[in-house]
């Protein structure tokens, strides 16, 4: 898109260049807030490295540049290569939450030698009701300021762009209030279509309830003596979310600043000239 062209010039970073580094081997491919964060601690702690997770690419603006433009390659119908996902996974033994999981037909095509975990919750409802939660208070405390400061820094530019065409755009279809529980639906139906005839080892259905025996007979490992992680404490995600989003924002203060100083400048030059 010729706009993209623009927001390159105009904020310039640079994509992941990563190339693999250690094999594939796990896919969790179920939607965020099904206790993501809990499976990625629990797959850390059974000796999977590095498990890719929604708060990387907030953390690291670099890789939101690559999942715009795997984002770009599947909304208009190009197939996406494995290289296209190393670039940005490819130090990752495991993945889980959004982005990865709108590429979930894509990942599985790419690396059709890693396990898949289905993760989910049983009640849609309720599942529901954390998004609306989470993701309305993250907008809450981020505040007035956040879309206006997007504008003047770099990382933040993209980030937002990444959060507003896949996440808000992509998942939510721009309203995660009324269209959330159709792409609960949606999601897990095709996911579930696409996995129905593979083997018993290769596909898991897993609900953080199940805790970790489930999970480690699947993948071959011992149960740990530590209790199933529980990391889906709103405050938390929240918080860190927000650590991550306006990490940048004093710099994008002194952006806005600046422009605002040089804009006046110029108004005072013309109107001294004229």
């Amino acid at each position: 898109m010729a706009l993209d062209t623009l927001y390159r010039c105009v904020y310039p970073l640079k994509p992941q260049e990563r190339t693999r580094t250690k094999p594939m081997k796990v896919l969790c491919l179920g939607l965020p807030r099904t206790a993501t964060d809990s499976l990625r601690v629990a797959l850390t702690s059974l000796g999977y490295s590095y498990v890719y997770h929604g708060f990387d690419h907030i953390a690291d603006a670099n890789d939101c540049v690559n999942w715009v433009d795997l984002w770009k390659l599947k909304t208009s119908g190009q197939p996406i290569k494995r290289a296209d996902f190393d670039r940005v996974i490819g130090h990752c033994e495991a993945v889980t939450d959004a982005p990865a999981c709108m590429f979930y037909k894509e990942l599985i095509e790419a690396y059709p030698e890693a396990k898949i975990i289905v993760n989910y919750r049983e009640d849609v409802e309720a599942w529901h009701r954390s998004v609306v939660t989470s993701w309305s208070t993250a907008e809450k405390q981020a505040g007035w300021s956040h879309p206006l400061l997007c504008w003047f820094h770099s990382k933040m530019f993209w980030v937002n762009v990444n959060e507003h065409r896949l996440t808000y755009g992509g998942l939510w279809k721009h309203d995660y209030r009324k269209y959330a529980k159709d792409t609960y639906r949606d999601h897990y139906a095709d996911l579930r279509d696409l996995t129905k005839n593979m083997p018993e080892d290769k596909v898991l259905e897993f609900k953080p309830q199940d805790g970790w025996g489930p999970l480690c007979e699947f993948l071959g490992k011992g149960i740990p003596e530590e209790e199933y992680p529980n990391r889906n404490a709103l405050e938390a995600v929240v918080a860190q979310v927000l650590k991550s989003l306006m990490q940048d924002a004093n710099e994008a203060w002194r952006n806005l600043a600046l422009t605002v100083g040089l804009g006046v400048a110029g108004a005072g030059m013309v109107i001294w000239n004229s």
